[in-house]
């Protein structure tokens, strides 16, 4: 039997919300090493169903580095310094928070460091809260597709699927074909383009809380071209996953590009959940894919697979690149903390060495890491200077 490379995740319960775990050293991916520090690198905040109590950033580095956290086109910036292996916390303006659907903005926030650093963004709200891994610059792409959820039937002011696009550079044109009709009156399926300079942002919000924009393309039109990076967020303002498993949360990840998914990938339920939801969704068509060894699943551009209620773990192939999500269901169907989505790293994406912080909340008050290695180095990984036991391990069925 054999255990994928390394994926770290984080996941602290009690009204859940995901406190990313931050990567400081990318060995080896599909199409190349895909950096998660940087320099410079671009976010913004997504409508939070009850609006952001504080919208954070934690600020990670290897090294002892300064900088500045601003939203250029508000003139808001503040500077930030941050010891060698520490966390600090910079509190974005919750101005910064995004509502309403396909209005131009300019809230887009920058965090720039002499040195690299590794960035998460949390949308704070007591009872709907999460957060998102923030890539560099270097990392983002110009093609992305789309993983969010829908919202709760009846609720449409509160409870929509969204997504969220931030420029990185002037005269970035991108092309949004949305998977189902959008609040602004944009038909499913017709591709609309937006232009939009350095800062700007463009929210997108489903029309009724019953749809979901999962499998919307949002890509850089040929006149932007492909040196014009963007980063693309989504998700959904709350959701109950699935649909009938209380409590709702806010969900939000950023992207990865098409360029950097993967075919082979290992999902895994942290310790006291009972269940996730397992998510795969397809880039090109004619993708076949497979869960534990099963039949083959079709799939074409921008369609996917979901397993609800998946109680252990799943080990997933693809005849091409996919991209896969698991979102940690709600409370009456887990036992443990409210939904919270997360990106899986494809098994090839690995690291050897990673600093991490958890979120600061009254309710939240259970902190877990949940750590995926080759059988080979069992034994040999550390938390903090202490290995963690070889029993402490489990391995993957064959």
């Amino acid at each position: 039997m054999t255990a994928p490379t390394p994926i770290f995740r984080i996941r602290p319960t009690l009204l859940g919300a995901l406190a990313i775990l931050w990567l400081s050293t990318v060995e080896a991916q599909v199409n190349g090493p895909m950096p998660t520090l940087g320099t410079e690198l671009w976010t913004g905040f997504m409508q939070n169903a009850y609006g952001a109590q504080e919208t954070r950033l934690y600020i990670s580095a290897p090294t002892a580095t300064s900088g500045t956290v601003s939203i250029p086109q508000t003139g808001w910036s503040q500077a930030f310094s941050v010891a060698a292996n520490a966390v600090v916390q910079v509190n974005v303006p919750t101005t910064a928070e995004h509502v309403g659907s396909e209005t131009v903005t300019g809230k887009g926030v920058r965090i720039q460091a002499a040195a690299p650093v590794a960035v998460t963004a949390i949308s704070y709200q007591s009872y709907t809260h999460d957060g998102t891994q923030v890539l560099p610059v270097e990392a983002l792409g110009t093609d992305y597709f789309v993983e969010a959820y829908r919202g709760l039937p009846g609720f449409n002011e509160f409870y929509k699927s969204e997504l969220l696009v931030v420029a990185t550079t002037d005269d970035t044109e991108v092309e949004i074909t949305p998977s189902v009709n959008t609040a602004g009156g944009r038909p499913a399926g017709v591709p609309f383009t937006v232009l939009l300079d350095q800062g700007q942002t463009y929210q997108v919000q489903s029309a009724l809380s019953s749809l979901d924009l999962t499998g919307t393309r949002v890509r850089a039109t040929a006149a932007s071209g492909p040196c014009r990076p963007f980063a693309v967020l989504s998700g959904s303002m709350c959701a109950n996953v699935p649909v009938g498993c209380p409590a709702c949360d806010h969900l939000v990840e950023q992207m990865i590009p098409l360029e950097r998914w993967g075919t082979s990938f290992r999902t895994f339920l942290p310790s006291g959940i009972a269940n996730a939801t397992v998510r795969v969704l397809a880039g090109q068509n004619g993708t076949n894919v497979t869960v534990n060894g099963g039949a083959p699943i079709p799939l074409n551009a921008g369609q996917s697979h979901q397993i609800n209620g998946l109680a252990g773990t799943a080990c997933i192939n693809a005849t091409a690149p996919v991209s896969v999500v698991v979102i940690y269901e709600g409370y009456n169907c887990a036992n443990a903390g409210d939904p919270s989505m997360v990106v899986i790293e494809p098994d090839d994406r690995t690291t050897t060495s990673t600093t991490f912080s958890t979120v600061s909340s009254p309710q939240i008050t259970g902190h877990r890491v949940e750590l995926v290695v080759p059988t080979a180095v069992v034994g040999q990984v550390a938390v903090d200077g202490t290995v963690v036991p070889a029993g402490s391990f489990t391995a993957f069925a064959a």
